[in-house]
């Protein structure tokens, strides 16, 4: 097994995401929801059944190199 680090970031974005106005919590609400997008992407993903086609999940950039540490 290798050890590996890095980064990888993804870009999400959607259209006609309904969410409460005027909460303290509608940050985090589309958070949650661009975070299950990203997994449910993913090819072994649980959830894939759940992916939203008002989504489009992205991998920007990547950099992943082998941990000799």
């Amino acid at each position: 097994m290798a050890i590996l680090k890095g980064e990888v970031t993804f870009k999400v974005t959607f259209t006609g995401l309904g969410v409460p106005v005027g909460f303290g919590y509608t940050s985090g609400i589309i958070y949650k929801e661009c975070a299950e997008q990203v997994y449910a992407s993913a090819p072994w993903s649980k959830i894939g059944h759940q992916k939203d086609p008002r989504f489009k999940v992205e991998i920007v950039d990547k950099y992943i190199e082998r941990d000799k540490s």
